[in-house]
């Protein structure tokens, strides 16, 4: 349960920190894009239909943007546990055995 939590927490970070990364290379980008489109359009029409072609194009990528987030994916890939030792509870008793053995012989007077 704990290694699905794990794995899980992992995933998220990961995604959450590429996607803040992309986000900001996206911002810059669109940016400097937005700033080309305005020349170009001010130069060949006036800087009205420059703004309206600009804003139509940021208002249809923002609702594709807009749903594909409403989006949900069924699909969960969580990775199995690594498989447990048979032995690793007889090792620990044996280790806890000696360790108490230690502590008595310490404990003990001669």
């Amino acid at each position: 349960m704990f290694y699905a939590l794990r794995c899980s927490a992992r995933h998220v970070a990961r995604a959450l920190a590429l996607s803040a990364a992309g986000g900001v290379m996206v911002a810059v980008g669109a940016g400097f894009l937005t700033v080309a489109a305005w020349i170009l359009l001010a130069t060949s029409y006036d800087t009205l239909t420059a703004a309206a072609v600009i804003g139509a194009v940021y208002t249809g990528v923002g609702l594709i943007l807009l749903g594909l987030a409403g989006r949900r994916s069924h699909r969960h890939h969580y990775h199995s546990p690594p498989p447990v030792d048979p032995t690793a509870h007889l090792v620990a008793q044996l280790a806890e055995g000696f360790l108490t053995g230690l502590r008595a012989g310490r404990r003990s007077k001669l």
